[in-house]
């Protein structure tokens, strides 16, 4: 059962003793997908969605792949709601969240990236609503180096995920992190190099 949507793509359940251990209260990551962090482009769209999806108090069914937890200690599943919608493939094909694939879980891949293919195509949700980050410039062959841009010194803080585990929100941290100048889960809004700063 549904206990309360944290962001697009975390919720709350209670198990009933099949995958999730029974009436233990449990925090799930939709498998294979990612919505936009808190305070981003099309976050709160996303969390609405996911709430339209499966309203607390609803019944869910949920399927795992290999990895059935991270290092978060969240459940990895991929969840149909009480009318059948596959939750996971539903936020990508309207656009409320991209597919990203984690591996060793990949059984639905294809048709989550599918639904982004035929989301992108169709300029739906976020791929529109939410304006691409500009790139940055590669210099000529041949022309000196760039003067360094400032970048913000370590401050005392733990460092951040690293890319590669599952998706990480700020929900799942318990304060801020420094992500530096690299940010691969888009933890920091204002890029001064702290994730989650409202931690």
């Amino acid at each position: 059962m549904v206990l309360r949507i944290i962001d697009g793509d975390t919720l709350e359940v209670r198990g009933d003793g099949r995958i999730l251990p029974k009436d233990a209260v449990a925090r799930v990551r939709l498998l294979e997908i990612d919505t936009p962090e808190r305070g981003a482009c099309f976050a709160d769209d996303a969390t609405a969605r996911t709430t339209t999806l499966l309203p607390p108090g609803s019944r869910i069914r949920a399927e795992r792949d290999v990895e059935l937890t991270d290092r978060y200690d969240r459940y990895l599943l991929y969840v149909w709601n009480e009318q059948g919608t596959f939750v996971n493939e539903s936020l990508v094909r309207s656009g409320h969240a991209e597919a990203v694939l984690y591996p060793p879980n990949d059984k639905y891949w294809t048709k989550i990236s599918d639904a982004e293919d035929a989301a992108q195509q169709a300029g739906a949700g976020l791929w529109t609503a939410c304006p691409e980050q500009p790139e940055t410039p590669i210099a000529p062959p041949g022309s000196p180096d760039p003067p360094a841009p400032d970048t913000p010194t370590h401050p005392d803080l733990p460092d951040g995920p690293p890319a590669g585990v599952p998706d990480v929100d700020c929900s799942d941290l318990s304060g801020p992190v420094w992500v530096g100048p690299d940010d691969p889960h888009r933890l920091d809004r204002d890029g001064d190099g702290i994730g989650c700063d409202a931690n």
